[in-house]
């Protein structure tokens, strides 16, 4: 992965001092992020080498302090109490974004996603985007967002949801605007398959399963089928049939002893594979 450097001179996050030369600007509001505060969770001596970062439940409220932060790949800053997404405008390396359970009410893909084009992933549940398809700005966001291949608005069970979830037409409408997605609230393939029907399918079934059906075993064939048990008068031909007649009883015995075999050998590997089972939990 190549390392975006930023010019030496100027630019965004950075204004003159008294002798002319750059000084970094930081953000000491406690609801923002501080460099200081991305340096210190990462470890880093330099944000723009750090490349993950997550900063979860603490209460943030603006998305600001990641200027410089060119070189970020992963950004995770659920559970905070963001209003608005904002500051991102130079993480051009940024390909996954987390942002679930915050307070965001609609997006602004041309200003909130400027230069995010190899963004890869969006996961936006537990927000309280909608409750119509306008809050989420369709006409703009697959411009802003053309490598966008997951995106989550709640999750597979239905569960997190934002109101928008609930508009009508809104499945259609997200994969308009986005026809790269691959999975959308979990779905996967979601142009190929609709996992809303098939739930609904699933849980009507539940509700109402059908009863079992009915099987009827035929008769079994006798295993002496067409042996005759009379014997027939003694003289040579009749002493011949009897001695066919009692090698198919013999074979037929010997079918059913290899049969009786054949379901004890079945039974012990049956018995012991449950015994190894039962050992492996213990």
């Amino acid at each position: 992965m190549s390392i975006v450097r930023r010019p030496s001179g100027g630019g965004p996050g950075r204004v003159g001092s008294a002798d002319g030369g750059p000084v970094l600007t930081r953000n000491s509001s406690l609801n923002g992020l501080t460099e200081e505060a991305i340096k210190g969770a990462t470890q880093r001596f330099d944000v723009e080498i750090v490349f993950k970062f997550t900063w979860v439940n603490k209460g943030l409220t603006r998305m600001s302090g990641l200027e410089r932060c060119i070189n970020l790949v992963e950004l995770n800053l659920s559970n905070n109490q963001i209003a608005k997404i904002e500051g991102l405008e130079g993480l051009t390396q940024l390909r996954r974004l987390v942002l679930t359970s915050n307070r965001i009410t609609r997006l602004e893909p041309a200003a909130s996603f400027a230069g995010l084009t190899k963004l890869e992933g969006l996961w936006l549940q537990d927000n309280r985007l909608g409750p119509g398809l306008e809050a989420l700005g369709l006409q703009e966001l697959g411009a802003a967002l053309p490598g966008l291949r997951t995106l989550y608005l709640q999750n597979l069970d239905r569960s997190t949801p934002n109101p928008v979830c609930r508009a009508d037409g809104y499945k259609r409408a997200l994969l308009a605007a986005l026809p790269g997605l691959t999975n959308l609230d979990g779905e996967r393939s979601p142009a190929a398959l609709n996992y809303a029907e098939l739930a609904a399918e699933y849980d009507a079934f539940r509700a109402a399963p059908p009863a079992p059906k009915q099987v009827v075993l035929p008769d079994p064939a006798p295993w002496l089928a067409g042996v005759s048990t009379e014997l027939p008068a003694g003289g040579g031909p009749a002493e011949a049939e009897v001695q066919q007649r009692y090698g198919k009883v013999v074979k037929s015995l010997d079918e059913c002893e290899m049969l009786v075999h054949v379901l004890r050998e079945e039974s012990a590997r049956f018995r012991q594979q449950l015994a190894d089972k039962k050992a492996a939990q213990a």
